[in-house]
């Protein structure tokens, strides 16, 4: 029953979508628990995401609607995340909106991201025997 609720609340919430282009020039407070823009769809990433990880970690990880599908699928394939299904779009709508690249805020980060050639290489997992 509660999935059940849940899940009428995310489709509920998916509807916001549309409006989203329209709010992005809207300045939005800042949920005080999870550290996310209080902007539509706002819950519903909250959810989503706070099932696995802290939201903290979010306005880290700034990108475009491409960047955040790529993040995500990630973690359908690799981490256990169930497919965000009907739940898709406006969960990328909210994070391309308000956590798109182009915005990132000096004040919170001494500097913007490396690019992904500049970046070191990850270490390799290799057994010592």
């Amino acid at each position: 029953m509660t999935k059940t609720l849940f899940s009428l609340g995310l489709l509920a919430l998916s509807s916001l979508s549309p409006a989203m282009a329209a709010d992005a020039g809207k300045s939005y407070p800042i949920d005080p628990e999870s550290g996310l823009i209080m902007a539509p769809g706002w819950e519903m990433v909250n959810y989503q995401c706070n099932a696995c990880h802290t939201t903290a970690i979010i306005p880290q990880n700034k990108g475009n609607r491409e960047v955040w599908r790529d993040t995500i699928q990630w973690m359908v394939d690799t981490q256990g995340l169930w497919d965000l299904s009907d739940t898709w779009d406006p969960v990328l709508d909210y994070l391309s909106t308000y956590y798109d690249e182009t915005g990132i805020d000096m004040k919170i980060f001494r500097r913007k991201p490396l690019d992904s050639e500049q970046m070191p290489p990850m270490p390799t997992s290799t057994k010592e025997g």
